[in-house]
């Protein structure tokens, strides 16, 4: 029932969004003579967002410098598709986000990308990777550890994030 009420909630939501874009349209209500406006066609809204991503928990940092690696990809990773799901959810106007993730002490990039809500559709829950989810998405990502070069071809515009 649920899902049902969130649906609904949705649609009312969207419906109420495109009502203040046509009456913002609506020329006539300005004090105009003519009862004539502008013509709604196609709207469509975008979000540029940038977050930095949390740290590993104080007691991963026991690990060695490649695990700590291995678990900050891992949870900066689900993270970001959290986050650009929840994003969709709360916010059902956005049709197009720029994602931009920061290493959390630096100003260093590890994942951007434009993400379309009709690829949130399409996208293929059976893939069982984060990183290969975030791909579909849009999302381009990479992570080296601060000891290995050999991951630089691999990485989006932007700095290699070493930690």
């Amino acid at each position: 029932m649920s899902r049902i009420l969130k649906q609904w909630v949705h649609k009312m939501r969207l419906l109420l969004y495109r009502r203040k874009v046509k009456d913002a349209l609506a020329l006539h209500r300005r004090g105009e003579a003519r009862s004539d406006g502008l013509t709604l066609d196609n709207v469509s809204s975008r979000l540029e967002i940038r977050w930095r991503a949390r740290d590993i928990h104080p007691w991963d940092h026991a690990l060695s410098g490649y695990e700590r690696e291995i678990v900050f990809a891992d949870q900066a990773l689900a993270d970001t598709e959290a986050a650009i799901w929840r994003l969709f959810d709360k916010l059902p106007h956005v049709d197009v986000m720029e994602v931009s993730v920061l290493e959390p002490e630096s100003e260093r990039l590890i994942a951007e990308g434009t993400v379309h809500r009709s690829a949130l559709n399409a996208a293929s829950p059976r893939l069982r990777s984060t990183g290969m989810r975030l791909r579909e998405l849009g999302m381009r990502y990479r992570f080296a550890s601060a000891d290995r070069d050999d991951s630089k071809a691999m990485a989006p515009s932007g700095e290699l994030c070493t930690r």
